[in-house]
């Protein structure tokens, strides 16, 4: 007999971008891209995985689509769920410039609000240190109460 996976908010959240064609859509509407196109030339994945994605994004509340009133056709955008997501991105594309190969370019950002380059980075939110591999345990919710 199979383990079932757990199920909880983690499970949940890797559940709704269970695949990297997901994370790619989502970089690249974070990244400007809105038409479906658009999104098919930034992603690079066959047009029937595309808009099978954006539909399990859009169903699942991080993608929604839009009319354009200039152009009078559709178009993609992310909603708030999805806006938090490309933080996930963030703190993914630091891991990804840390290991990659010597030939693949970083992208940088840079802070708006201050001008600087942004890295990102995992703080605690309640005492605002950055966290560390292995700084954190494990309490499962039936041990919260």
């Amino acid at each position: 007999m199979k383990n079932k996976p757990s199920k909880d908010s983690l499970a949940v959240a890797l559940g709704a971008i269970d695949d990297r064609w997901s994370l790619h859509i989502v970089r690249a509407l974070a990244f400007g891209a809105s038409r479906y196109t658009e999104i098919l030339r930034a992603v690079g994945a066959p047009r029937d995985i595309l808009a099978s994605r954006l539909k399990k994004l859009t169903e699942s509340g991080i993608v929604q689509q839009r009319l354009s009133e200039s152009s009078g056709g559709s178009g993609y955008e992310l909603t708030q769920k999805g806006r938090d997501l490309g933080q996930i991105i963030l703190v993914l594309k630091r891991w990804g410039d840390a290991y990659r190969d010597a030939d693949v370019p970083v992208v940088e950002f840079v802070h708006d609000a201050c001008g600087e380059m942004f890295v990102a980075e995992v703080r605690c939110e309640a005492c605002g240190r950055p966290v560390k591999s292995g700084e954190l345990s494990v309490r499962h919710p039936e041990e919260a109460c």
